[in-house]
């Protein structure tokens, strides 16, 4: 189904007909969730309907966890409407790829296409901005559906000082790594182990209401499968490990000079080493979900992850085994790892705004 709302504006008489056998046949792909999920994620957006707006730019929230647009939209009728537009990915990915909120403007007309949001009726998961110039901003590897020039972004070009400096410093997992090399572990890895307790719990979840990224927060091992930059650091006694999204940071005690365990949504790690393997046991997890996909932990839950480098040093190996009685009939074991790309900088501050009022 497609449905179009516009305003006045020189490309309204293109919209109808033409525009709707463009979107009959779009496939609009499922994905995984992220912060808000993907703008294509069946759970969040009505994925298989495309809206159409047409209005002028009146805010723009260029902050994480994705940049949001609001749209003004005049009806036949007179009556205005606010539509968020949100892009998908983060502030730093679009600023890795050179693009910044100047690519369009309070008050530019534009012309919007996305899926709308089943927690906000007035959401709309942005696909498509035909921007004045004629520049089409497009999600993603899709096609353009207006205009024969695509919104030029780059790739991420790394200094070559910068790169230099991260080979020299480089200390086994010590330093920043760069994306993981897999996707994010899917529930259908592990849903044939939930207990009867688990299967209950995962069914009520319901991610327009219940996702805990919408207020910015997450645990582990969500946090663990994020696909921006991790860094490991060397402390004295103890590992910190900083992952970017969400800026969560952990502590992994050597040694017995440490505090008494306090519950968090990281738990509590000690680690040590197995010649070149970190290994780290982590309990006192006080977080409700295994993944962003509801699936439950309980407090009994525990973790032993291995972190290695590769021997060709090309990736960190990652391994993480959850024992968790309550939830599950048996361990389940993960595997991921992170490709090293000398030269990435770590986001100290990813700053994330989960509403509009949040930003004022």
């Amino acid at each position: 189904m497609i449905k179009t709302q516009t305003a006045s504006s020189p490309w309204r008489k293109s919209l109808g007909a033409e525009i709707l056998s463009v979107f009959a046949g779009l496939a609009l792909p499922a994905a995984a969730v992220g912060h808000h999920g993907s703008n294509s994620n069946p759970d969040l957006y009505l994925a298989e309907n495309l809206l159409v707006l047409e209005g002028e730019i009146s805010r723009i929230l260029w902050r994480n966890p994705h940049p949001r647009l609001m749209l003004t939209v005049v009806g036949d009728d007179g009556v205005e409407t606010d539509w968020e537009l949100e892009m998908p990915g983060s502030i730093n990915g679009m600023i890795a790829n050179e693009l910044d909120s100047d690519f369009v403007y309070v008050g530019e007309r534009v012309r919007a296409a996305g899926v709308v949001s089943r927690r906000d009726p007035t959401s709309i998961g942005l696909l498509h901005l035909l921007l004045s110039s004629g520049e089409e901003y497009v999600s993603g590897n899709r096609e353009t559906l207006w205009s024969d020039e695509r919104l030029a972004t780059r790739s991420q070009t790394l200094d070559p000082a910068a790169v230099r400096a991260a080979e020299e410093s480089a200390d086994g997992s010590f330093r920043v790594w760069g994306r993981r090399t897999s996707p994010r572990p899917s529930p259908e890895e592990y849903a044939g182990l939930l207990t009867e307790n688990g299967r209950e719990l995962a069914a009520q979840y319901h991610g327009p209401r219940d996702n805990p990224e919408f207020e910015c927060q997450t645990g582990i091992p969500t946090h663990m499968f994020d696909p921006v930059t991790p860094e490991s650091t060397d402390g004295a006694g103890r590992i910190h490990i900083h992952t970017a999204e969400y800026n969560v940071r952990r502590v992994v005690y050597l040694t017995e000079d440490r505090p008494e365990p306090v519950p968090s949504n990281v738990g509590y790690s000690t680690g040590r080493w197995q010649g070149d393997t970190l290994v780290v046991e982590t309990t006192h997890i006080d977080w409700p979900y295994f993944d962003p996909y509801g699936t439950p932990q309980s407090d009994r839950m525990s973790y032993v992850e291995t972190f290695r480098v590769a021997d060709d040093d090309s990736r960190l190996d990652y391994t993480i085994v959850a024992t968790d009685p309550v939830m599950f009939t048996a361990p389940v074991e993960l595997e991921r790892a992170w490709r090293w790309q000398p030269g990435l900088q770590m986001v100290e501050n990813f700053d994330c705004v989960a509403d509009w009022g949040d930003s004022d």
